[in-house]
């Protein structure tokens, strides 16, 4: 950095046009030699040249700028009933750029001006080669265009604050250390012809189960390398490798009603996937499952009782009802609230600090520095956030009480500053998410005295049976009114004899997070639930890979009623393969 620009710096620091956390000559420098000059050596240049001269008719030059940079190598690998349909191979980069105009107490962000329906960063696509100048002009393209759309929003934001006469808000960029975390870069390898095998050997599986009437078996691979660079020192270079193995099916059954279902593996590499026979065993457990549902009776009836989650159903209990309210804390300023309050929510736990959010036995707390649990890998592992912020552990609720929220840059009314959980897709404001978010309960008993306590509280309730989930969909596949998404695997347990009987087509009515508080009793063993956590809002739903660490659990009451989708005609041929043998 040259000494004009060292000089015009300091001005601009005293003017108040750059904010009091600007990038020092130095510190710019610096992060350049920390991390891969190919990617850092274009972004510190023209994050220089921003800061110094993108003041577009005076109006003002950016108080912070960073640029996130995604070198991304993407394998998708399908197969259905035993042949391959599907490979691809892509390599490409993008960019994030979030830049403000204003100052850290008031600035373009947390706002959605009239007629708006997202609220996500500027991306663009880069070169992928490592080209200095050819960087350098996809930079500056993309900070030019974010300039100006920050610069328009910033005076819509100022006339909304105007005109709702508001006198107090929250600081919209939180004053946070700057931290340098260079990791190594890795390339792990991908066997492609094996993995070609196993996809095909996954999807043959299918063959065997005439009630099956759709199979697909997807793989994906993501070699991906993170670099961040900001205007406050903060430097990153990180992995973000993960690869998914996605079991999908889908059955129907004798009334028309479609049922459907998938069973995923995350991991962060190939190599740890589990072993090709446990894969096999999940394609197999789907296949019967579907069948099964396919000759269960429907849900017919209105249940208010208590119902036991079992397995991955109480992984995704925690994630729609615990882990999206313990992140996401930040609201925002709505233009036309009425009409787009449903499009933007926070987590509701904001503001509940002190009270108790889940039942008394339950503790909870979220550690991104756990890799592993039971010889499960934990996907939701990583050392630096995406806003450059050190991972750090949180106690989140002790003994049912809200004691601390998970917190990106974004301060809120109870907490100002970052505690390293700011996290975003490359198409999404880092936000608040969590990492491995770990349930710990102090009552607790073995799986036959959770299904015998099931039976004295349906006894209680004057039932002749009470439930059991073990699947259910996952966040995705949630109404928009609805706080669970549907369960899929729902048994009704005998009250006389405890034998269950599989049904279909259920669904859940009126739950809040009082579910959270009405758990009765967990179990001793704790499993792990691996998937990608949504973003907050539902027009910009990036996601990130996130563990949860979690007891099955029994709820003392829930209400279940007849599921309101509708039939569809089956297929007027039967499936050549079955009709034919």
């Amino acid at each position: 950095m040259n000494r004009d620009f060292s000089r015009l710096a300091a001005l601009l620091l005293c003017a108040g046009l750059l904010g009091a956390a600007a990038p020092s000559a130095r510190g710019l420098d610096a992060t350049v030699i920390a991390g891969d000059p190919a990617f850092f050596d274009p972004m510190a240049a023209e994050m220089k040249r921003t800061l110094a001269r993108l003041n577009m008719e005076k109006l003002g030059l950016p108080y912070f700028a960073a640029y996130t940079v995604r070198d991304t190598r993407r394998i998708e690998v399908s197969a259905s009933f035993g042949a391959l349909r599907d490979y691809e191979d892509n390599r490409y980069r993008r960019v994030k750029v979030d830049l403000r105009v204003g100052s850290a107490q008031f600035d373009n962000t947390h706002y959605i001006p009239k007629d708006t329906w997202h609220y996500a960063p500027v991306t663009d696509g880069l070169v992928i080669e490592n080209d200095n100048d050819a960087l350098r002009f996809d930079l500056w393209s993309v900070t030019d265009r974010t300039y100006k759309q920050a610069m328009e929003t910033l005076s819509k934001k100022k006339a909304y604050k105007q005109s709702r006469l508001i006198k107090e808000e929250l600081p919209d960029l939180s004053a946070d250390p700057a931290v340098v975390s260079v990791g190594p870069i890795t390339e792990p390898p991908f066997d492609r012809p094996a993995w070609e095998e196993a996809v095909r050997k996954l999807s043959a599986v299918f063959k065997d189960y005439p009630a099956v009437q759709e199979s697909r078996v997807f793989l994906y691979w993501t070699q991906q390398h993170v670099y961040f660079l900001d205007s406050q020192e903060r430097t990153s270079q990180r992995d973000a490798h993960d690869v998914e193995f996605s079991i999908e099916a889908s059955a129907q059954a004798a009334d028309g009603m479609k049922l459907s279902d998938r069973r995923r593996v995350i991991r962060k590499v190939p190599s740890s996937l589990p072993p090709f026979e446990e894969l096999r065993a999940e394609a197999v457990t789907l296949a019967k499952d579907l069948t099964a549902l396919a000759a269960a009776p429907a849900w017919e009836a209105t249940y208010t009782g208590p119902v036991l989650f079992e397995g991955p159903a109480a992984g995704e209990f925690f994630d729609q009802l615990l882990a999206r309210n313990v992140s996401f804390p930040r609201s925002l300023w709505l233009e036309e609230e009425e009409r787009m309050k449903e499009y933007f929510y926070s987590g509701a736990f904001a503001g509940r600090l002190g009270l108790r959010v889940v039942s008394p036995f339950l503790s909870v707390y979220d550690d991104p520095a756990m890799d592993v649990f039971g010889g499960t890998p934990l996907i939701g592992h990583y050392t630096t956030d995406d806003q450059g912020m050190r991972a750090q552990k949180v106690d989140l609720i002790k003994d049912g009480i809200l004691k601390d929220l998970l917190m990106s840059r974004e301060p809120v009314k109870e907490r100002k500053v970052s505690n390293g959980h700011g996290r975003g897709g490359s198409e999404e404001h880092a936000t608040a998410h969590i990492g491995n978010l770990f349930i710990e309960a102090s009552k607790t008993a073995d799986p036959k005295a959770l299904k015998e306590e099931l039976i004295r509280q349906a006894k209680g309730y004057g039932l002749d049976y009470g439930i059991i989930v073990r699947r259910m969909g996952d966040e995705s596949k949630r109404g928009d009114t609805d706080a669970l998404a549907a369960p899929l695997l729902v048994y009704k347990v005998a009250v006389k004899d405890g034998r269950e009987e599989l049904v279909r087509n259920a669904q859940f009515m009126n739950v809040t997070t009082r579910a959270l508080r009405d758990i009765a009793l967990a179990s001793k063993t704790r499993r792990v639930h691996n998937y990608y956590q949504l973003g907050p809002y539902r027009f910009s739903r990036g996601e990130v890979p996130a563990s949860i660490i979690h007891p099955d659990i029994l709820v003392a009451e829930m209400e279940l009623k007849k599921s309101e989708e509708k039939p569809e005609k089956p297929p007027v041929l039967g499936h050549p393969f079955f009709t034919r043998k």
